[in-house]
């Protein structure tokens, strides 16, 4: 799952509650979180309303997915974490880092105007507004929390631009410079019954028919027509031209690597790869300016992050932030958020 927030100075979602609200021995006024040896904190009130607002956000999208009856919060990923868990985790360190934002936000001359202030109010009561009273009532949404989410957020947003854009980074051609090709894969992957999803693994002679139309490609002088008459599909893909054939995401290590010694418009022999199937490739450009530029602005944007997560790491040390673990238990997914009937019909 992606860490999600609140968008700054907006708060647009049009919830009902789904379930009975389960039970809870914590007070909204318990104190959740003591910061630098309780010379602030943050209430368990807040931080559960924080969870389950992005518990919101993530329930609209998944039960598109899932439906409303599956129980995705519980599944665990690749680390053995429940998606419930991890998204506590993330809220957590959200709430930090928006903390320290605000925290420094004065050596970065990051204040909230009057019309920031009106601009905060307004979201809050619409949010209030535009969902129903057990939506909020499970949620835990009061105006205060609200505003406190929204003000935290945009603290966080300028002074995250503002570290981000006075950082010098430097991105060089080599890092940038990007091949674009346009290829055709011609699958030996087993089949799948889509009704009982049985694996059905492909005959030799069905390979040495999926390989013979690899070859008629390899050995055409238009390439997207000859795919077409094999009945295949071009795909394009961009790689870093001077970078490791291995460090491609899009295709296999051997595709790349053959590529890398074609000229522009030249087409591959047929390309081999063990359990995946034969693919052909024609250079469309050894140096693509645009997917250069693209990559060249992608690389910034993320050495900038980097920077940004650099500065907030050193605000960190000597920073102490301590959850209470047990009333943080507490919080949990087990009721579920919904579409409000007429925000459905409004998107239709």
């Amino acid at each position: 799952m992606k860490k999600m927030k609140a968008a700054a100075m907006g708060l647009s979602l049009c919830l009902t509650g789904s379930l009975l609200l389960s039970g809870c021995s914590a007070k909204a006024t318990d104190q959740l979180i003591s910061i630098d040896n309780g010379k602030d904190s943050i209430s368990y009130g807040y931080g559960n309303f924080v969870a389950h607002y992005n518990q919101a956000m993530y329930d609209l999208m998944l039960a598109s997915y899932y439906g409303t009856s599956s129980d995705y919060w519980t599944q665990k990923d690749s680390s053995g974490k429940t998606y419930e868990d991890k998204t506590k985790e993330q809220v957590l360190e959200s709430m930090e880092e928006q903390y320290l934002c605000k925290k420094h936000a004065g050596e970065y001359k990051v204040e909230l105007s009057d019309a920031d202030w009106k601009k905060i109010e307004k979201a809050a009561k619409k949010f209030l507004s535009d969902n129903n009273k057990q939506a909020i009532r499970q949620m835990g949404a009061t105006e205060e929390y609200l505003k406190t989410m929204l003000e935290y957020e945009t603290y966080m947003t300028r002074v995250k631009n503002k570290i981000k854009s006075a950082a010098k980074v430097e991105v060089t051609e080599e890092e940038s410079a990007q091949s674009t090709v346009s290829y055709v894969k011609f699958s030996t992957a087993a089949k799948s019954d889509t009704s009982t999803g049985q694996q059905t693994a492909l005959t030799d002679n069905e390979k040495k028919a999926l390989k013979k139309s690899a070859e008629n490609v390899a050995a055409a002088s238009d390439f997207k027509k000859a795919v077409k008459e094999e009945k295949g599909e071009v795909q394009t893909a961009s790689f870093t031209s001077s970078a490791d054939a291995s460090e491609s995401q899009t295709l296999p290590a051997d595709v790349v690597k053959a590529a890398q010694d074609l000229s522009d418009g030249q087409i591959s022999k047929v390309i081999e790869v063990k359990d995946d199937g034969y693919y052909v490739v024609r250079m469309d450009a050894v140096y693509d300016k645009k997917a250069t530029k693209d990559k060249e602005k992608e690389l910034k944007e993320q050495k900038q992050e980097e920077a940004y997560t650099k500065v907030v790491d050193g605000w960190k040390k000597g920073f102490s932030w301590k959850v209470d673990k047990k009333l943080w238990k507490q919080v949990n997914f087990e009721d579920r958020f919904a579409a409000k009937e007429s925000a459905k019909n409004d998107n239709k």
